[in-house]
């Protein structure tokens, strides 16, 4: 039996909402897709709260009207909601345990002990959050070398790191009552950034500790992941919105077309893309004309400052990234202007990937976290379904996830 499952996700500009239903090629289809600018949030407040619950009506709206086109009705009342980065935080432990079996080799409970014990470190009941993910990023048995596998491996004592993933309890109680106005039950609470990294990492750039860069609207949030953790999480207060900004007040003209000019911009261009003027339409029909070199000095002030913040936040997070650690750049902002990965790849003086979302529809850099977010979901549905268990149970490669709330 198929399963059909929607998931909202909350980005800086825009509220997407995505309807997948599990099966077919893929690990799910996505078969409704709504997506609605709004003004997004600062400072963990929303920019206009008086406007928010219209959007997030319409976005589901939206999706729910894609779906129907394919002959059935789907009308949501269950939503997976993700948790936007200036609403979560993160924190680890480690945690130690005798292995408990009579021959001595790591047992599934042994991987519950030793992150229980890494939780009681923590005191997480004091702190001023909801725990909604428990992940591991290593263990160890007997101070060996970290694995993601322990089960089956001999010896007397069990360590691991654990990550918390903790949520703003004022975002979950105000989407809670917005959704419950729409007669919509929020199933869970999850982090987009962390199924963006499991969708989009392999297990070996996460064993070697990654670090995804989604540079949105109006912030940029770093994060590094190691194992099925994010270690360390970063939220940077500029975005692409900063540069349509810069250029709209730089050259005097519409946030409308200063974004035309944002996107068509190619940072390096070469005999294939020619350097050129940039032409734009106003809403008064005219036109008028900069030249590369006004656009430039404008964009890349501004993108600088941004490899700048990012340059700085990769070094506070120095002891959590190996010697060989990959840069990865989904989301907006640079991921979708040409030649914006080659340039921040060459101010960080590191190698940075684009991955894209294995899927067939929004396969865009711009859907990434809200992919992302699905691909969690789903990951969710199968544990339970496996293990016979509340939602509440296992997520993210078989780790129990703490839901706080």
């Amino acid at each position: 039996m198929k399963t059909v499952a929607a998931a909202i996700d909350f980005g800086t500009s825009k509220i997407v909402t995505l309807l997948a239903e599990s099966g077919g090629f893929n690990r799910c289809d996505i078969i409704g897709s709504g997506t609605v600018p709004y003004d997004g949030y600062a400072d963990g407040e929303w920019n206009s709260p008086e406007k928010l619950s219209e959007a997030i009506r319409s976005s589901i709206n939206a999706a729910e009207l894609e779906a129907g086109q394919g002959g059935a009705r789907h009308k949501v009342r269950e939503v997976y909601v993700g948790v936007p980065c200036e609403y979560i935080h993160v924190i680890s432990a480690e945690g130690e345990v005798n292995i408990s079996s009579p021959d001595g080799r790591v047992v599934d409970d042994d991987l519950d002990n030793v992150q229980d014990a890494a939780a009681e470190q923590l005191d997480l009941a004091r702190l001023d959050g909801c725990v909604i993910h428990r992940s591991p990023a290593w263990f160890s048995v007997d101070g060996g070398k970290h694995t993601m596998s322990p089960v089956g491996t001999k010896g007397g004592v069990l360590r691991a790191s654990v990550t918390f993933i903790l949520a703003d309890k004022y975002f979950i109680a105000d989407i809670r009552k917005r959704l419950g106005e729409m007669d919509i039950k929020v199933l869970a609470f999850l982090s987009p950034a962390l199924g963006e990294a499991l969708q989009l990492m392999s297990i070996e750039d996460r064993d070697r500790s990654a670090v995804l860069i989604d540079i949105g609207y109006l912030n940029t949030e770093v994060s590094v992941v190691e194992g099925d953790a994010i270690t360390y999480h970063g939220v940077l207060p500029l975005g692409g919105g900063d540069i349509t900004a810069d250029l709209a007040q730089g050259l005097r003209i519409p946030m409308r077309a200063a974004e035309q000019i944002k996107r068509e911009y190619i940072f390096m261009p070469d005999e294939f893309d020619p350097e050129g003027d940039h032409e734009v339409q106003l809403e008064d029909g005219s036109r008028i004309v900069f030249t590369r070199a006004d656009v430039q000095e404008i964009i890349e002030a501004r993108v600088d400052e941004i490899a700048d913040l990012i340059g700085q936040t990769i070094e506070e997070a120095r002891n959590y990234l190996g010697a060989r650690s990959q840069v990865f750049l989904p989301g907006g902002g640079l991921a979708i202007m040409r030649g914006g990965r080659e340039y921040l790849a060459e101010k960080l003086r590191r190698s940075v990937k684009a991955p894209l979302a294995k899927t067939a529809k929004h396969n865009s850099p711009v859907f990434a976290s809200a992919l992302g977010l699905v691909d969690l979901v789903f990951d969710s549905i199968e544990q339970q379904a496996a293990q016979n268990d509340s939602f509440f149970g296992r997520i993210a490669g078989g780790v129990r996830n703490l839901m706080g709330w």
